[in-house]
């Protein structure tokens, strides 16, 4: 007769959690997000001193503000000569914030590229779904630049220099 493995053994393990700060020992700072009603998470934030609604997108590969939004706090917008598309769109003309000073609760986001677009497809989807509509989507640009770490179990993203 042939021999039988062993019953499977279970063995409860300990694993260590990390410290609250031990991020923050390597330059890590926690920005706490909240998901909506569709599984995006948003955040408060200030352009150019102004206060923003944010969504954190990773599969957008830039960082961009609502382009009438931008048009209405008279930030200045510096025309590109190109066109870009997204969600919701496509050709849109693409302008630049010109001196875009980018931060994501309380965490300064220096040297940010802001594009502005025209996001009124993506508004009309979200408020239709109950979502207030954001006037700054952060894209994977700022996410590399920045190392960010999202832990979806905290909805808490973790940020550091470059």
């Amino acid at each position: 007769m042939d021999a039988l493995p062993p019953p499977a053994v279970q063995v409860s393990v300990q694993v260590p959690q990390p410290a609250a700060a031990a991020p923050s020992v390597t330059g890590f700072r926690p920005v706490a997000l909240k998901a909506s009603a569709v599984g995006h998470f948003h955040v408060q934030g200030r352009l150019n001193g102004q206060p923003v609604e944010i969504i954190i997108d990773t599969g957008a590969s830039g960082t961009v503000v609502d382009r009438q939004w931008a048009e209405a706090q008279k930030l200045s917008l510096v025309l590109m000569g190109e066109t870009g598309g997204g969600v919701g769109g496509a050709a849109m003309a693409l302008a630049r914030v010109d001196g875009a000073q980018l931060e994501l609760a309380g965490v300064p986001l220096p040297g940010t590229q802001v594009i502005a677009i025209d996001l009124t497809a993506v508004a009309g989807q979200l408020r239709a779904r109950g979502v207030v509509p954001p006037q700054v989507v952060i894209g994977v640009d700022v996410l590399k630049r920045w190392r960010a770490v999202i832990d979806y179990a905290t909805a808490i993203m973790w940020l550091a220099p470059a």
